[in-house]
């Protein structure tokens, strides 16, 4: 892109809008202020301003333009922000137009889909509307499976679509919503001869290593919650959301690939590993959580009753007690919002002594302060530690 493209793009762009889809701003005067969604922010303390089309956290520091906001959310750099943010918009010789089902050049977006991309993803759509409505088993399940599209193959599918015939399909989705594949479950265990499990083949589209289950629906979920649920299996996705735990994901029948990892550090890097409490459970678990934390990741293990996975402890529970169960195993393994802030604390005054800069000191010193007030305004009887030396604080 130009810089008068960039320029002409930036313009057509609220800022508000953007950044309204990431945290909610209310007005203030001739800004819009709303929770910092780059920190721990308790107290709304970022501003936009729609008629500069820029923003800035008075507590944390973090400043820009549009661009610069999807660049750091989204966690990737200024080419791949300007290709999200031109998503539904082309420039034509210097005109912004919307981009709709006429537009005849709209194959120079830099995010267009090859033809042959653009075919298989009609297909899928295609074999989608095929599927005939699946049953849970579980009331409480239910909507949940109808939001996310699973249903089961008829007998009689396209050539294509032959080895899928007479399974529980799960669509599958990429990051950006596109309908990349889809995984088909045998429905009876009479056919054990036959795979568990069988995918869309691995192409341009379709690449296991480069997809979690359920991230496009757990999206702003992982943003708003700060943290990301890891699980095993499709249903134990579906589970999770329908217990209220819509910050989700599931490895597509993989292990965990540097892909895998990429993704997940774009929304979060808190991961909450819960995956199914076997053996082989315990074996990928054992082999992710040192993986993830070898990439800088927070890691906490959540326990499940011997045998069990998300799916049937829910079905097992009910969908009550099982958000019940989840809450608590969460509560047991997350250290205190007090013990939280001494950490950012400590190490805020640990790097003021490498700080040179003035403009940096400041900012660190904002945040420092940002930790201290959240500090106080806890319980000190609820939260504080009897053994805790406070004398430094």
């Amino acid at each position: 892109m130009t810089k008068q493209e960039i320029q002409e793009l930036k313009a057509s762009l609220s800022i508000r809008e953007v950044i309204g889809r990431y945290t909610t701003l209310r007005r203030v005067g001739r800004r819009w202020m709303g929770l910092c969604p780059f920190h721990g922010d308790r107290h709304p303390s970022l501003s936009v301003n729609e008629e500069k089309g820029s923003f800035v956290c008075y507590a944390c520091g973090e400043r820009g333009d549009v661009f610069a906001f999807v660049s750091k959310i989204e966690k990737v750099g200024f080419a791949e922000a300007a290709k999200r943010l031109t998503k539904e918009l082309t420039i034509e010789n210097g005109q912004l137009t919307i981009e709709g089902k006429d537009n005849k050049d709209a194959g120079a977006l830099p995010e267009r889909l090859s033809v042959v991309d653009s075919r298989l993803s009609v297909e899928n759509e295609v074999f989608l509307a095929m599927l005939l409505p699946a049953g849970s088993g579980c009331p409480e399940l239910t909507p949940t499976w109808l939001d996310f599209g699973v249903g089961q193959s008829p007998f009689l599918v396209p050539e294509r679509w032959k080895a899928m015939r007479n399974r529980l399909v799960f669509p599958v989705r990429d990051e950006e919503g596109r309908l990349v594949g889809f995984a088909a479950r045998r429905l009876s265990d009479e056919d054990r001869d036959k795979p568990k499990y069988i995918n869309s083949e691995t192409g341009e589209l379709y690449r296991k290593s480069e997809l979690l289950y359920g991230l496009y629906e757990a999206r702003e979920a992982i943003r708003r919650e700060g943290s990301v649920f890891l699980v095993e299996g499709y249903k134990d996705v579906l589970a999770m959301h329908a217990a209220g735990f819509r910050h989700t994901v599931a490895l597509c029948g993989t292990a965990l690939c540097t892909g895998h990892i990429a993704l997940l550090k774009r929304y979060t890097t808190s991961v909450r590993v819960m995956l199914d409490a076997d053996k082989a459970g315990r074996k990928a678990t054992d082999a992710i959580v040192p993986t993830l934390v070898g990439e800088g990741m927070e890691v906490v293990r959540i326990g499940l009753p011997e045998g069990d996975d998300p799916d049937s402890l829910f079905r097992r529970l009910g969908k009550e007690a099982f958000a019940a169960y989840v809450r608590e195993a969460v509560r047991l393994v997350q250290p205190s919002e007090e013990l939280v802030l001494l950490g950012r604390i400590r190490k805020g005054v640990g790097l003021l002594s490498d700080v040179a800069e003035t403009e940096k000191r400041e900012r660190l010193l904002m945040v420092l302060e940002d930790c201290l007030a959240q500090l106080k305004g806890l319980s000190a009887a609820a939260c504080r530690p009897a053994t805790m030396d406070w004398r430094w604080v």
